[in-house]
């Protein structure tokens, strides 16, 4: 008799029996590697930094605010590319998941690897203000990027970690703030809840134990979604009563085999309306070249499903300033 099991891959499960589960899993990972070699096979040389990549280099379409604006705003938002962001509220400055190289992956004899920027960098972290909390979702290189945190290690800086990600981190910050899913902490005067998006945490092949984290920030009457990485979920839909002012979220990189862990534009639109999200902030997009989309598309599926009004630092460079307080949705006439 052959023994049920759960066969779970990069968040496919079913019920099935055990050669079913092995049949099925096979076939998944070979289609996967078929689909790889089709969009990524050309990049293989610049992926190694042995090959320029083609084509030019966007421009971002702005610069960072200036920095008394930016400190004497009652919310800010601005975005580097990638899932670098940075939140000003409650008169504390949130950087998340900072990555300022060039290349996307690691660095290996002095030569980056990894994919190159399609658009430039708006600023450098020279530029920046100072930063009182670096929020960090997960470790996977393009989130994670050990030069920029040596950089931004300070003592008037805490870092707000996953588990099991702490040894990753370089020495130099003034707090280090583990915290697991469902798990909150006041950190500067923020709420910060980590949430379980539908992702995973290794940085290299062997260490899966690494953490992985969404999180929910709350200071007074505003809340700030940032999810990281994470393909299509339920696990915002309960902030939906109180709504959420914005939602930075990821829109890029969704074919397959990324389609399990990254959502595509249609479904973060989904999702941002199920968590009563007033504007959306697309993250995760035409900041690093992706064979498989062409650099405009994200954006323009996820105009075709949300209102491009309620949309915000969408572009590389793009700042939101605010001088007055949020009022919630249900608050509203």
């Amino acid at each position: 008799m052959r023994r049920a099991c759960r066969w779970t891959a990069w968040g496919m499960a079913g019920e099935v029996d055990g050669s079913g589960a092995i049949a099925l899993g096979m076939g998944r990972i070979l289609d996967d590697a078929r689909a790889l070699a089709t969009h990524w096979r050309p990049l293989v040389g610049e992926w190694l930094g042995v090959r320029r990549a083609p084509g030019p280099v966007r421009a971002p379409v702005g610069s960072l605010p200036d920095r008394d604006a930016w400190e004497a705003a009652g919310f800010g938002a601005f975005w580097f590319g990638q899932a670098t962001t940075m939140f000003r509220m409650g008169g504390v400055t949130v950087l998340t998941d900072p990555h300022f190289g060039e290349r996307s992956g690691v660095s290996v004899g002095g030569r980056g690897t990894g994919r190159v920027r399609s658009t430039a960098l708006p600023a450098g972290i020279a530029d920046l203000p100072p930063v009182d909390v670096v929020l960090l979702s997960h470790a996977h290189m393009d989130h994670w990027e050990k030069a920029s945190l040596e950089r931004l290690a300070r003592r008037e800086t805490v870092a707000v970690i996953p588990r099991r990600t702490r040894r990753l981190l370089p020495r130099g910050f003034g707090g280090v703030v583990e915290i697991d899913w469902d798990q909150a902490r006041e950190v500067e005067g923020l709420e910060i809840l980590a949430v379980r998006p539908r992702h995973w945490g290794a940085r290299y092949v062997w260490d899966i134990h690494r953490g992985y984290n969404a999180y929910v920030l709350r200071e007074g009457s505003r809340r700030v979604v940032f999810a990281g990485d994470t393909a299509e979920t339920d696990a915002f839909d309960w902030l939906g009563g109180d709504g959420v002012d914005v939602a930075a979220m990821g829109i890029g990189n969704y074919y397959r085999p990324w389609d399990r862990v990254h959502a595509t534009p249609e479904q973060v639109a989904a999702m941002a309306a199920r968590m009563g999200a007033q504007r959306l902030m697309p993250i995760h997009h035409s900041t690093f070249r992706d064979p498989s989309e062409h650099i405009d598309e994200p954006l323009e599926r996820l105009a075709r499903v949300w209102d491009p009004s309620r949309i915000v630092c969408a572009r590389v460079g793009e700042s939101l300033l605010e001088s007055v307080e949020w009022v919630p949705a249900t608050a509203r006439d």
